[in-house]
């Protein structure tokens, strides 16, 4: 009865965020109807009440404070590079050097190498979004596909590829004992796989939007930035690239913490871009930042809070055992019990941290390889990708697109093709041969 309850309030919660209806809403309905559905099937379980008020509000309260600082500060470094005109400076220099074709694979490469570097996917958005609106708004793109751009480059192949930074692959080394490049060559082949879908599905998914005739579309607040933009001086491209290359330099060189990049950041682009700054509106543009910045921290912590209470629930327990207890080979079970788990919690990284001690110890080396267990759950907590990811929340509120606009292009991109990839992953290891497969 648990499960049937826990499968109605996903269900309730992905028709509500479809419908458009603000995330808060239907992650707070979702929550109740979860907390007394358990009460009334498990007694012994916390009442309603207190199910909200410790374990909901506990996983958004931490969620909130632990990345307030980034999210502030990443959206007021964005501020900066659009008031000052670096991020139009930047799309110009794109639209001259590449034409208006490159847009697309200029800006999924651009994202992908952020991502690999280094920079957190939160943080990347920040970085690029100022940009990717005046590449789009230059190349006559419509708005609602940013996210699904911002996805193919940031938030796919990159996260699951051998060797990268990102917390998705960081994981499973502290459980197996693994590196970061474990599982290689199918990890590779698996990544290839991947992007070449990516590729194919952007270059159908533009063709029919410019064949239809749909392009940009100011809104009242992008068209209110614009006011007084078509006269002014734009920054030197190098002059407008320098506060985002000290960014990378001190995230990824001298490894300092998010939030102290940032800062650095922001001072640089004030400094820099001191001549092309009105100073007289700076405050009131910066306090706009910042409250930008808190929406989409809030959008993201409210969805995490729901992660938090899910994973207290009986049902949430027994559906991982019954997985894991399937006698399906090892890493079917792992691809199964991860992408599950993410699917229910809708975050990746809290479903390998709930999965892999238990993975890790149902399947020691004496089983099965552990970089191949590494590859794996890596690329599974990639493949079921919920409408409520927290990321995808807070990509599609920093962009203004609503679930109803843009999920279905970010849908194929987060779900449709990482399912894929994960066939095609475990299809890799159940024919390459051993000594290649375990490289």
């Amino acid at each position: 009865m648990g499960i049937i309850c826990l499968i109605i309030g996903l269900a309730i919660l992905m028709i509500m965020c479809m419908k458009g209806i603000h995330i808060f809403i239907s992650v707070f309905t979702t929550s109740l109807f979860l907390a007394v559905t358990a009460w009334l099937v498990s007694p012994d379980m916390l009442n309603p009440v207190d199910a909200l008020l410790q374990v909901y509000t506990g996983g958004l309260g931490g969620y909130f404070g632990s990345f307030f600082f980034i999210f502030v500060l990443g959206a007021i470094f964005g501020k900066l590079t659009a008031i000052s005109g670096a991020a139009d400076s930047v799309a110009s220099f794109i639209i001259g050097k590449f034409g208006e074709r490159a847009v697309i694979p200029s800006l999924v490469a651009a994202c992908a190498i952020l991502a690999y570097g280094g920079v957190s996917v939160f943080v990347a958005l920040f970085t690029v979004y100022s940009m990717m609106v005046s590449l789009f708004r230059k190349a006559n793109l419509p708005r609602r596909l940013i996210p699904a751009v911002y996805f193919a480059g940031a938030g796919t192949f990159v996260m699951i590829m051998p060797g990268s930074p990102q917390i998705q692959n960081l994981i499973p080394m502290k459980f197996l004992g693994t590196s970061a490049t474990a599982g290689l060559v199918p990890g590779m082949l698996t990544a290839l796989f991947q992007v070449t879908l990516v590729i194919i599905y952007l270059t159908w998914l533009f063709k029919r939007v410019k064949a239809k005739g749909e392009g940009w579309v100011e809104d009242e607040k992008t068209a209110k930035a614009e006011e007084g933009k078509k006269d002014r001086q734009l920054p030197n491209v190098l002059v407008a690239l320098l506060p985002m290359l000290i960014l990378l330099v001190v995230l990824n060189i001298l490894k300092w913490d998010p939030a102290i990049a940032l800062f650095c950041a922001i001072i640089a682009a004030l400094i820099v871009y001191l001549r092309y700054l009105d100073w007289k509106k700076l405050i009131p543009n910066l306090a706009a930042g910042t409250m930008e910045g808190v929406t989409s921290l809030f959008n993201t912590a409210v969805i995490v809070g729901f992660g938090a209470l899910v994973m207290t629930l009986p049902a949430f327990k027994e559906s991982f055992q019954a997985i894991a207890q399937s006698g399906l080979n090892p890493l079917v079970v792992t691809a199964i019990s991860v992408g599950a788990l993410v699917f229910i919690s809708g975050s990746g990284s809290g479903a390998l941290s709930i999965a892999m001690p238990m993975i890790a110890a149902m399947f020691p080396a004496t089983v099965v390889d552990q970089g191949s267990l590494h590859r794996v759950a890596t690329m599974a907590s990639m493949s079921t990708t919920p409408p409520f990811n927290g990321l995808i929340i807070t990509v599609f509120s920093v962009c203004g697109v609503s679930h109803k606009e843009g999920y279905g292009p970010v849908g194929t991109l987060t779900l449709a093709i990482p399912l894929l990839a994960m066939m095609f992953m475990l299809l890799l290891y159940t024919f390459l041969p051993a000594s290649i497969a375990t490289m």
